[in-house]
């Protein structure tokens, strides 16, 4: 690991890295300041391409700022892709503790991570046993500054968790949703679209993947295009958008589903903490 030169709330450009054309960190909002500007928080900072990154001192963090760095580019890499855009100008505040009873210190919940559009903020776990989602996280901010804000969360979750594209098997969003329709526990779409999040207070893991698992079918399947008229328009332009009705699209996943091969070595208990 390269040594780093630290100072409190200072940051450091690396400008070897630094993107053709240098993002814009626009001043936090009071709510991104109230976690990344605590002066009761001794947080120290280093800037990275389009992300500053907080954290404690002594931190897990602190000491594999290499692996954060190298995470981001594949991260940022993977949403643009996703998104089809070239490039994303605002910069991102991110702010790293050691563990889910620390994010609830500080965030007053007790999560792995999250992402605060509107505020340029992801905040995230990160220890031996718990990686920072950042295609996940970062996914919410930069989809909500292009692509504007979807009021579907299947959507939202769905394209997130697609665009994270890791649960421990080759093919996730496929071959997990086809274990749970072998157990019959996929929920009905209509509920995911309508009622997204009491389906992931049943079971989040579910909710999340198969939202990602309809997303991936018709990002993949019909393209970016189709995709990003949905997220703007909502369900209630279904029809006009992809030509059939939302219900043939249920028919014709599930079928699809059904010919994915579940992983010879699946263990449903892996999945017990979500994704990693």
């Amino acid at each position: 690991m390269r040594p780093y030169i630290l100072s409190l709330f200072l940051s450091i450009t690396t400008c070897a890295h630094c993107f053709s054309q240098q993002s814009v960190f626009r001043p936090p909002s009071s709510y991104a300041l109230s976690f990344i500007g605590n002066d009761s928080i001794p947080l120290y900072s280093v800037n990275y391409k389009s992300f500053r990154i907080y954290f404690k001192d002594s931190s897990y963090t602190a000491m594999h700022l290499d692996n954060i760095e190298r995470d981001l580019d594949m991260a940022y890499d993977r949403i643009l892709n996703v998104l089809n855009i070239s490039d994303y100008n605002y910069g991102i505040y991110l702010l790293a503790v050691d563990s889910k009873e620390e994010m609830q210190k500080i965030m007053g919940y007790k999560i792995k991570g999250g992402a605060a559009q509107g505020h340029d903020l992801v905040f995230f776990v990160y220890n031996p046993e718990i990686r920072p989602q950042f295609k996940h996280e970062i996914f919410h901010l930069i989809s909500f500054e292009t692509w504007g804000q979807t009021k579907y969360r299947l959507l939202d979750e769905g394209g997130a968790t697609y665009t994270d594209n890791f649960c421990f098997y080759d093919n996730p969003m496929y071959s997990i949703n086809a274990y749970y329709l072998q157990q019959k526990k996929l929920f009905p779409l209509s509920s995911l679209i309508h009622d997204f999040d009491q389906k992931a207070k049943e079971n989040d893991i579910i909710a999340y993947i198969e939202s990602a698992g309809f997303f991936k079918y018709l990002y993949e399947k019909y393209g970016e295009e189709k995709m990003k008229s949905l997220w703007i328009q909502g369900f209630e332009a279904f029809d006009s958008i992809y030509g059939f009705p939302v219900e043939q699209l249920e028919t014709d996943w599930l079928h699809f589903i059904k010919t994915v091969p579940i992983p010879v070595d699946f263990d449903i208990n892996k999945l017990s903490e979500g994704c990693g």
